[in-house]
């Protein structure tokens, strides 16, 4: 927690930080969201975070999940020091008489409003914390523990009251206090409903969740939310499962990810458990987990319901499909610029300029080595710069791709091989985001018929996915 105490950088500046703590640092009793939402705040374990139809999954169960998959994790430990550290501030306050009036308070708050509207936002301090999801109360309440921080690094320090405390300091000071107050942290599961202690206070189960849950992104809790609505809706669709079915499912669903964790050269023979529990993820709740669940049934339910021979049908009755998607590829590099109809702050220039620029460098590029060093030079494509532009094998159904390019492949591969312009430079090609320069270089027969299966096998799960839980209609606590 840094400094909530009077400003050295400019107001805006220094508003600007302090906004951006207090959205990192607002617990869940402090800040309800603003927006409205589908679902009221779940307040009892009972009441539903999340909900589809005549299904909902209930507080308990969602915490249950983030404890699993989050309590540990990089995020969950985060949360858990700045509960802890706020905690501190509030008994230390009480304790040496730090915390500051209502009256000290009210002034701090009426000259941060002054130097917002100062800074040109006529709204003042209310337009900041809207944007921030605060009220003025739980700014307030952020605060008073900041000046309460400041307060006693100072008085640590034996500093005069009028002595400005860096972020520093205060940051070494509070760890120091924690140090002292023996304070200690334990992993779940917490029999005893005691998260972390120090002298003088403690933290209990329901306090850092509810905490944690605050915290964590809304699109995490969503996420999470949708899948333990996803496992329950399978299981609907289901019904005979018999239990001992679905666990020899699940322990095949884990021998197969560990088997491709095994294979993965990025992980150096790091078992599948061991990097889960890096992460966070507790080992033991695996089994559990609504994601390998509803990838165990959804393997069962296309198992039981589409044999080999209907395998094959749906790929003759959808061969474009498959085919466009899995069938001849050709190994791609791309050299992307980003542009729009317009230049603005986001798009450095218009699509005229960047199909120039990337013509200039057609002209300049005589192989491919020329095209890779181009690519780490000028791409704006992060995920594929690094490689020399290389994307990989590309087929022209590929469902991220654009149809600009698709069509370029797809009119590549019906050149026969060897003759001129079934591979090396093509473009520059316009996409909706901008401008394209290609480099095509080897060809990928279509698989033989058991790969392919596996891709129609795949399709179908996804499918089976889809119908139990449709991407609308689902209502979460959680929206923006």
């Amino acid at each position: 927690m840094r400094s909530a105490g009077r400003y050295h950088a400019s107001p805006m500046e220094s508003l600007r930080a302090f906004a951006c703590l207090l959205l990192v640092a607002t617990p869940l009793a402090a800040a309800p969201l603003l927006a409205q939402k589908s679902l009221p705040p779940p307040a009892t374990p009972q009441a539903p975070v999340a909900r589809h139809a005549d299904l909902f999954v209930a507080r308990s169960e969602l915490e249950e999940l983030i404890v699993a998959r989050r309590a540990m994790s990089e995020e969950g430990r985060a949360a858990l020091r700045h509960l802890a550290e706020s905690k501190l501030l509030e008994q230390l306050g009480v304790e040496q008489a730090l915390t500051p009036s209502e009256a000290e308070v009210e002034a701090r708050l009426r000259e941060i409003d002054a130097a917002v509207k100062q800074g040109g936002d006529p709204r003042g301090l209310a337009g900041q914390m809207e944007k921030v999801r605060l009220s003025r109360e739980q700014f307030a309440r952020f605060l008073r523990l900041g000046i309460v921080h400041e307060r006693a690094t100072r008085r640590a320090l034996n500093l005069p009251e009028s002595t400005p405390v860096s972020g520093d300091q205060q940051r070494l000071w509070i760890e120091e206090e924690l140090a002292r107050r023996d304070f200690q942290s334990f992993a779940p599961p917490w029999t005893d409903g005691v998260v972390a202690k120090g002298a003088g206070f403690s933290i209990g189960t329901a306090e850092f969740l509810a905490h944690l849950l605050d915290r964590l992104p809304r699109e995490t809790l969503r996420d999470d939310s949708r899948q333990l609505l996803l496992a329950k809706a399978m299981r609907r669709r289901m019904p005979d499962l018999a239990p001992e079915s679905l666990a020899k499912a699940v322990d095949e669903e884990l021998a197969r990810r560990r088997a491709e964790v095994a294979r993965d050269p990025r992980y150096k023979g790091v078992p599948y458990e061991e990097l889960l529990g890096a992460q966070g993820v507790q080992a033991a709740s695996l089994k559990h987990d609504p994601g390998i669940v509803s990838t165990a049934l959804a393997r069962l339910w296309v198992e039981r319901a589409w044999p080999p021979e209907d395998i094959e049908r749906v790929y003759k009755d959808e061969r474009a499909l498959f085919d466009g998607r899995h069938g001849p590829a050709i190994d791609a590099r791309m050299l992307f610029l980003r542009a729009a109809k317009f230049k603005n702050e986001l798009n450095p220039r218009n699509f005229d300029e960047a199909m120039a620029a990337l013509a200039d460098l057609k002209s300049r590029i005589r192989g491919l080595e020329d095209f890779e060093r181009f690519a780490r030079e000028r791409s704006e494509d992060a995920s594929s710069r690094e490689q020399g532009g290389r994307v990989g094998w590309v087929a022209p159904g590929a469902e991220k791709l654009p149809p600009e390019l698709s069509s370029v492949v797809a009119e590549a591969l019906a050149i026969p091989e060897g003759q001129p312009g079934w591979q090396g430079l093509k473009g520059p090609v316009r996409v909706s985001n901008g401008v394209v320069l290609l480099w095509l270089g080897v060809r990928r027969p279509a698989p033989p018929w058991p790969q392919m299966a596996q891709h129609v096998q795949a399709e179908l799960r996804r499918r089976f996915v889809d119908s139990c839980l449709p991407k609308t209609g689902v209502e979460t606590a959680f929206e923006d």
